[in-house]
């Protein structure tokens, strides 16, 4: 499994026009069967506005579309409300990791003197 992590940002004073943009954006793009919550979406005040959390998990053959979903439901987010901002990071093995990229370890490993 690839764990996604998601975090989004945005100022105190639009959590009601986020909110409302959530049961929007869920008519839309609702979540796909290949993508589950591994960790609960949190949100907690910070001194530059509201940040969110969330990790989700897919299966590696699923990656590419969970990646272009929560880009695109984001960006929805991102085009209605000022000073939103969200990032999108993977999380797996540096075995996966290096496969994604096509490197073997060997190409990581810095030459004996």
């Amino acid at each position: 499994m690839i764990r996604v992590l998601i975090n989004v940002w945005y100022p105190v004073e639009k959590n009601d026009d986020v909110g409302k943009k959530y049961l929007e954006v869920e008519k839309v793009f609702p979540f796909p069967p290949v993508i589950k919550p591994a960790v609960a979406w949190e949100t907690w005040a910070t001194n530059s506005g509201l940040k969110g959390s969330g990790i989700f998990e897919t299966k590696p053959e699923h990656f590419e579309e969970t990646i272009n979903y929560f880009v695109r439901r984001l960006t929805m987010y991102a085009d209605a409300i000022e000073g939103y901002r969200f990032e999108i990071a993977a999380a797996v093995t540096s075995e996966r990791g290096r496969k994604l990229i096509g490197k073997d370890l060997s190409e990581f490993l810095l030459p004996e003197k």
